[in-house]
């Protein structure tokens, strides 16, 4: 499987080690369903003075009679999971490169940067429901299986809804773990799920769109047609009122999407087909010292 270059240098340049980083320090600084994760437990050690009472083993003290105090080490071991969207509006795209394409760069990427860090790697494909879980393992092999298990998904008149997908993880994924969502969030809203999974998993939400989508970029009169539901259109781009209503039923959804990540401690990264949505990823995450549960316009 062939990748253009620009895919394998921001595979390269990405790094999720900055995420690992942080699934540890989030044990001991952060709110988070990550809480003491990045830590495995190593042994047992008398307590010193200064120590940390939070660490205390209180069984074992109450057992012995000696203050006793737990220490860990740090767990290397990220495991991501994707979430790919493999609905109808996947299809869309006015310009050369489609929505689905974007799906499968971005696949690649988080793919062979885990392979590169010796990480995890899982993808669930949903549309209306799971459509095929791939769990996570170490293997760039891996990596080419879920590709190619992408590009041999029926696409057409396949309608999305996030929520049965979210409950299907929250069940089968016991260990925790970074869960990218890429889609489009064409989607019923889906915030009492969203918020049973990050019970346990952080969530970081790739809002994935067309820039026509927002308004931009029409010009003249064009024939559409729903994937999802076969329905046919007329779409004048010349209409100022189009795009104006276009342009607020995204900022809707953005807004929308935002305060869900930030009532679920999630991450959202809104990218583009127009931008260099690869390079947008690898800034994105590695310009973090520390994993902000805040959105990014």
């Amino acid at each position: 499987m062939q990748f253009r270059e620009a895919l394998l240098r921001a595979a390269d340049q990405l790094e999720l080690s900055s995420l690992k980083r942080v699934s540890a320090l989030l044990s001991g600084h952060y709110s988070s369903p990550f809480q003491g994760s990045g830590m495995q437990f190593k042994d047992f050690r008398p307590y010193q003075f200064g120590d940390d009472i939070r660490h205390m083993s209180w069984l074992v003290t109450a057992r012995t009679g000696h203050p006793t105090l737990k220490t860990f080490e740090e767990d290397r071991e990220l495991n991501l999971i994707l979430m790919v969207d493999v609905s109808g509006s996947s299809l869309f795209g006015i310009s050369q490169t489609r929505k689905i394409e974007m799906y499968q760069e971005l696949l690649a990427l988080f793919g062979l940067a885990a392979s590169k860090n010796n990480d995890n790697f899982g993808v669930l494909l949903f549309n209306h429901q799971p459509v095929q879980f791939i769990p996570p393992r170490k293997s760039r092999s891996h990596v080419f299986l879920a590709l190619n298990q992408l590009a041999s998904q029926k696409l057409e008149g396949m309608k999305s809804d996030l929520r049965p997908a979210l409950k299907y993880l929250s069940h089968i994924v016991k260990t925790p773990s970074l869960i990218f969502i890429v889609s489009d969030f064409i989607s019923p809203h889906f915030n009492e799920e969203l918020k049973v999974l990050t019970k346990k998993h952080e969530a970081i939400l790739i809002h994935c769109f067309d820039d026509a989508e927002k308004g931009s970029l029409l010009k003249g009169v064009y024939e559409g047609r729903d994937p999802e539901t076969g329905e046919t259109y007329l779409i004048d781009g010349s209409s100022a009122k189009l795009r104006s209503d276009l342009l607020n039923q995204f900022m809707q959804k953005t807004q929308y999407l935002e305060q869900l990540a930030r009532d679920t401690k999630s991450d959202y990264l809104r990218l583009s087909i127009q931008d260099d949505y690869l390079q947008r990823v690898v800034r994105h995450f590695n310009s973090r010292g520390v994993f902000q549960y805040s959105a990014a316009s």
